[in-house]
């Protein structure tokens, strides 16, 4: 796991409004995902840093300080990223281990769970980084991740068919009664 260390860390005068490389903050995790909508940037050279921190698609990413175990995938990139501090960058070094399934893995409630238990620090939390991690074979592990990354798009097409209803509810509802 990596992070943006302390002698890294950028201030706030460094985010930028617009630009070519994403800063990743945990703000930015909506329901396991990076909205790149509320994504800040930052200029070259804080991007070049630390080619540890610097974000691909696939990469997954926990939050580890302030609100914490929040996991998101990345998907969608279409510029240079990497992160601001409070976020690890999972990198797989086990060839044993399938991304998607451990992106699946640390989504589950046994992360929060573990950090719950684990956390350290008073006010703000800090994530360690020693939790376990169990994993069937490969190919199976290519089949559960494939299954609930189905799941999860399956549940977001529901969710957004369930608001879409409760507009035209909204909607007839203000038409019925004016």
């Amino acid at each position: 796991m990596h992070a943006r260390i302390g002698w890294q860390n950028l201030r706030t005068s460094e985010f930028l409004d617009n630009g070519n490389y994403y800063l990743i903050t945990g703000t930015d995790f909506i329901d396991g995902r990076i909205d790149l909508k509320t994504c800040h940037f930052v200029a070259k050279e804080r991007y070049n840093q630390d080619k540890n921190i610097q974000i691909k698609n696939g990469s997954i990413l926990i939050t580890k300080d302030g609100t914490l175990g929040k996991v998101a995938y990345v998907e969608g990139l279409d510029k240079p990223a990497t992160l601001n501090a409070g976020v690890f960058n999972v990198v797989i070094l086990d060839k044993n281990i399938e991304n998607q399934y451990l992106f699946q893995y640390l989504k589950a409630p046994f992360l929060m769970d573990y950090v719950r238990k684990r956390a350290t620090g008073g006010t703000i939390k800090h994530l360690n980084v020693d939790f376990p991690i169990i994993h069937p074979s490969y190919e199976e592990q290519t089949k559960i991740g494939a299954f609930f990354k189905q799941l999860d798009h399956l549940i977001t097409l529901h969710q957004r068919k369930c608001e879409k209803l409760k507009n035209i509810k909204k909607s007839m509802l203000e038409k019925m009664f004016v």
